[in-house]
C-alpha cells in the first residue's frame, strides 16, 4: 500500500487525478474513500495523506474542515444520528444511513406499503418484548420490596406479641400477689378475732 505525501501550500497541492501510483508511477489515482485512493492502471490502492474532498478529489491537509479548492465542507452529519461524515460518503458510519437527501428518499418512497407495514411490526414486536422485560424486572423487584415488608412485619408482630406476653406475665404477677396479700390479710383479720 503506498502513500502520497503532500507539500501543504496551494501550489504545491494536488488533485487526486494528478497524484502518481506508489506501485506502477502511473499517474491518476482513483477516489476510493476518505484518504484512500486506487490506481487506475494496477488498482493497487494507496493511503493518501490529508483529506480528499468527495466533490472536486483536491487533496486537504489532515484535519482540513473545508476543501482548499472548492471552499466545501470536508465534513457532515448525520441527520439521523448526528455522527459526523466525510462529504464522499454515501451512508452514516455509525448508523449506516443514506446520507444524501435524495437517497433516503428514494430509499423511503421504494419501501411498498407492505414493507413499511412489516418494519413497524417488528418494530412493535420488539419494543414490546422489550416492555415484557422491563415489566418482569419490575415485577420481580416490586415483589422483592413486598417480601422485604412482609418479613419486617412478621418480625414486628413476633416482637409485639412478646411484649404482650411478658405484660400479661407482669400483670399476671401482680394480681396473683395482690391475691396474696388480701388473702394474708384476711387471715391475719380472722385470726386476730
Amino acid at each position: 500500500m503506498g502513500s502520497y505525501t503532500g507539500f501543504w501550500n496551494r501550489e504545491a497541492c494536488l488533485f487526486l487525478n494528478e497524484v502518481l501510483c506508489a506501485n506502477c508511477q502511473g499517474a491518476g489515482l482513483e477516489l476510493a474513500g476518505e484518504s484512500q485512493a486506487v490506481c487506475r492502471y494496477c488498482g493497487t490502492q494507496s493511503a493518501v495523506d490529508g483529506v480528499v474532498c468527495g466533490r472536486c478529489e483536491f487533496v486537504n491537509p489532515v484535519g482540513a474542515e473545508i476543501c482548499g479548492d472548492c471552499r466545501q465542507p470536508l465534513r457532515r452529519k448525520c441527520p439521523n444520528c448526528g455522527t459526523v461524515n466525510w462529504t464522499g460518503a454515501e451512508q452514516c458510519s455509525a448508523c449506516q444511513q443514506p446520507l444524501d437527501a435524495t437517497t433516503r428518499v428514494g430509499a423511503r418512497i421504494a419501501v411498498t406499503t407492505a414493507g413499511r407495514l412489516s418494519t413497524q411490526q417488528s418494530e412493535a414486536r420488539a419494543l414490546k418484548a422489550q416492555e415484557a422485560e422491563y415489566s418482569q424486572r419490575r415485577r420481580a423487584e416490586l415483589e422483592a420490596i413486598e417480601a422485604r415488608r412482609q418479613a419486617r412485619l412478621a418480625e414486628s408482630r413476633q416482637r409485639r406479641d412478646a411484649q404482650q406476653r411478658m405484660m400479661l406475665i407482669g400483670v399476671g404477677l401482680l394480681v396473683a400477689a395482690f391475691v396474696v396479700v388480701v388473702a394474708v390479710a384476711l387471715i391475719f383479720t380472722f385470726l386476730a378475732h
